[in-house]
Order: C-alpha cells, then structure tokens, then sequence
C-alpha cells in the first residue's frame, strides 16, 4: 500500500481507495473495509467445461517435518500492499473531490475528476477502477472493461482490481470472465483469501461445479485460521455434495511401516509368551 500516513480515518479512506486496497471482503462491513461479494453456496445449472483448471495449482499446502509434525504455514505478503511508491499529497486531494462528486450522485463531474487524474497521475491504476464503476453504473460495459484492464495495465500487482473486475463480470453473466480474473489475482498473490473465496462461490453458486469450489473455500477457511464460521458449514455442506473428504491443503505424512520381519519376530514371541512359559522354561524342563 502507499507509504504516506493519514492521520484522519478520512484520509485513511482516500488513500485505500486511490491505491485500490479496499478489498472485497465476505465478512464484517464498514465504511473502509470489506465488501460482501458473493451471497452463499447453492446450486445452480450452468454448462462448463470440465477440462478447465480450476487454479489447483494456487493452493496453499500444509508442510510437515521429518517427525510429522506441522510447520507453521507463513502466507506470502500482498505483492500491492508491499509497494513503496508514495501517493503525492495532490492525488489524495483529487481523489478525494473526485470521490465526494461521485457519493453525491454527480456521475458527470466525478468522472471528468477521475480523468484528470489518469492524466496527472499516470502512474496511479485507482482513478482507472473508479471509471470503470462509473462506467458499468452508465450501462457502459464494453468500457467498463476497458477501463478494469487498463487499471491493471498500470499496476498489473493491484490484486484488488482483479476482485472488482471479476464482480462486474460475474454482474454481467460472464462467469468464465470472471473466473479468469479470480485466477490472474490467484496468480499474483497465491495466499489472497477474499480471491479463493470469491472463486469457490463464484465455482459453487453460478457454475454449479462444487468439486472445484471445495478446494477454495478450504483455501480462504485454512488462510484465515477458521475464523468465519459460516465458511466453515458451507465446508461441511460442500463436502456433503462431492463426497471428498481428503484435504486439498492438509495431508499429513503417513505412519512410517513397520517392516515385515520385524513384525512376524513380534508374533513369534509374543506366541510363545502366552504358550505357558520360555523357551529356556521348556528345555530345564
């Protein structure tokens, strides 16, 4: 995230949107924070290929060491939040005007205010987002689009652009579009919570292919330690529909094997134990 320091909660405010940080959220709601995105599990009749990939490859996995025992798992940093580059004191401010024009209700001036800054700020990928919301409210989707790549043109790191894009076009019933977006997050930071979660809804609710939902909602649930319960019944009631109950991320190392030898010389023993006495026992006798 930009690296200049808000020291209002309103301020705080301009510079996550303008860096595009607000993410996507399924849980708590504030005014900065996160989004509902997606609604629920259920199911739904939608043609799909069953070929496609469903981002296995972006799972976490728990690793153990050599005497089985969990290591614990460090997720990877957000690649956008890492970047350093510190948002100038003018863009804050514009964003800010830009953003004010939009909340109220004037869509005209808000936009010529985003467009300055595409000027001004070149370098900038939150003003493109914000023209790209602004452009699907103008039922303007071909734009819309335009707009979400171009942001990630600019900064192909901000992860959360990927989110917005993917919602618009899940709004616009282009599920593989959609997809493709959750995954290209996927792909640029592996251990994004909000992206498997989106996907295993997304996978879930609008493509009705519960077998490649699972692994993501086991990824946001492993992720996020267990903390939302509710993520927590939709697993239990996923793993219901498909019938796997294996662990995508948390496979433990098996028992190691007790060898054949060793184990027929434990019968032997153990037989003549309970025959009523040693072998030494017998021969004195």
């Amino acid at each position: 995230m930009a690296s200049v320091k808000a020291s209002t909660p309103a301020a705080l405010l301009v510079l996550t949107l303008l860096s595009g940080c607000a993410g996507v959220l399924p849980v708590k709601q504030t005014e900065s924070g996160p989004k509902v995105v997606e609604s629920g599990p259920a199911e739904e009749e939608t043609q799909a290929d069953p070929a496609e990939s469903s981002g296995g490859v972006f799972l976490p996995q728990q690793a153990y060491d050599a005497e089985g025992k969990k290591i614990p798992y460090v997720p990877a940093p957000n690649p956008y939040t890492e970047q350093p580059a510190p948002v100038p004191p003018a863009a804050q401010a514009a964003f800010a005007d830009a953003m004010a024009l939009m909340e109220d209700g004037d869509l005209r001036m808000a936009r010529k205010g985003f467009w300055a800054m595409t000027k001004d700020f070149p370098e900038l990928s939150g003003p493109w987002v914000k023209l790209a919301e602004l452009a699907e409210q103008r039922k303007k989707p071909e734009k819309a689009r335009e707009y979400y790549q171009k942001a990630l043109e600019v900064n192909p790191a901000n992860v959360n652009a990927y989110l917005k894009q993917a919602v618009f076009e899940r709004r616009q019933g282009e599920f593989a579009r959609a997809r493709d977006a959750y995954l290209a997050a996927l792909k640029t930071w592996n251990d994004f919570p909000e992206a498997h979660l989106n996907l295993a809804i997304l996978y879930d609710l609008y493509m009705n292919r519960p077998e490649e939902a699972q692994p993501h909602y086991e990824a946001y649930d492993f992720l996020t330690g267990g903390s939302d319960p509710k993520v927590a019944d939709w697993l239990i009631e996923i793993r219901r529909r498909t019938g796997i109950e294996t662990s995508f991320i948390d496979n433990p190392p098996p028992e190691p094997e007790v060898p054949a030898e060793q184990g027929a010389e434990g019968e032997a023993v153990s037989a003549d134990a309970t025959g009523g006495g040693s072998p030494e026992t017998e021969e004195q006798g």
